[in-house]
């Protein structure tokens, strides 16, 4: 078998197994009655992990089978760092989301659509680092799934751009069902935007599909997900405390437009940044 018929028959192994085998997490956690979901979106629950960490591993775990016995081999994995040739990367990666974060801040507070309720810088730097650790690990295992594995081995295929953004956004936002629809609080969703869960849904959806020329185009750059291990982890560490602790509360009226993570601004800018990052590749090609 030539080497693209195996990507291909490992990439529709990879996309059945993972829209699938998070629904066994939650299958675990309900069969042995721990289904008490607080505070995932910080991985700061107080009960089991289970499920989640099911839902999380089992992905990269094919990704190890599929690369280590099943003919795709780890040369594009992206493991390598590439500090050197990637330094504009890595410092951009620590830069864009608390720069556009700041940004969403100063403009929620002069149109009065946010409201800050006060905290310590000291506490909130000290929650900042403690995510940071613990997002730096899930998003290890995320990059080397959705970039490292899906993208690298999609971009063999020879499709255009708008096929290679669309079907890995998809794939990486249908296997996301469990988490928004079971392991996701109800408190958690309407911190971040105040509507039910099959709404939330669609809101993802949109989401992921414009982040997600951003994530591509900084792989296609880097080729390296470490970059984006970085960046997913700021993202995560600075903006979900903000809004699942209340420290920051969107007025409900204008989450659609400011809120920090899903809103149409932040979310326009963040497309507009993977276009301009296209953009700048076709024309140094």
């Amino acid at each position: 078998m030539d080497s693209l018929k195996i990507t291909k028959r490992n990439v529709t192994i990879f996309t059945v197994f993972v829209l699938i085998y998070g629904w066994v997490g939650v299958f675990i956690d309900k069969i042995t009655d721990q289904t008490h979901y607080e505070n995932i979106g910080t991985l700061s629950n107080n009960g089991t992990l289970i499920g989640v960490g099911i839902f999380l591993a089992s992905p990269l775990i094919l990704v190890f089978i599929l690369r280590t016995f099943c003919g795709d081999g780890w040369k594009d994995a992206g493991y390598k760092p590439n500090f050197r040739k990637n330094r504009k990367w890595y410092l951009f990666s620590c830069l864009i989301y608390p720069t556009v974060t700041v940004f969403m801040l100063i403009l929620g507070y002069l149109t009065k659509t946010m409201v800050f309720n006060p905290i310590s810088i000291s506490v909130y730097l000290t929650m900042l680092i403690g995510q940071l650790f613990i997002q730096i690990i899930k998003n290890f295992f995320e990059e080397s799934v959705w970039r490292g594995y899906l993208t690298s081995k999609l971009m063999k295929f020879s499709w255009s751009d708008w096929k290679l953004y669309i079907v890995s956004a998809l794939i990486c936002n249908f296997w996301h069902l469990p988490y928004y629809l079971v392991f996701l609080s109800k408190e958690e969703i309407e911190a971040t935007i105040p509507v039910g869960r099959l709404c939330f849904v669609i809101v993802a959806t949109i989401c992921i599909l414009c982040w997600n020329v951003m994530y591509v185009e900084i792989y296609r750059a880097a080729n390296s997900i470490w970059p984006l291990v970085i960046m997913h982890a700021i993202k995560d560490a600075v903006i979900n405390p903000l809004l699942l602790f209340n420290i920051i509360y969107v007025i409900p009226k204008w989450a659609f437009i400011f809120s920090l993570s899903v809103g149409i601004i932040p979310t326009v800018i963040y497309l507009c940044i993977g276009l301009y990052l296209r953009e700048m590749r076709m024309k140094k090609n």
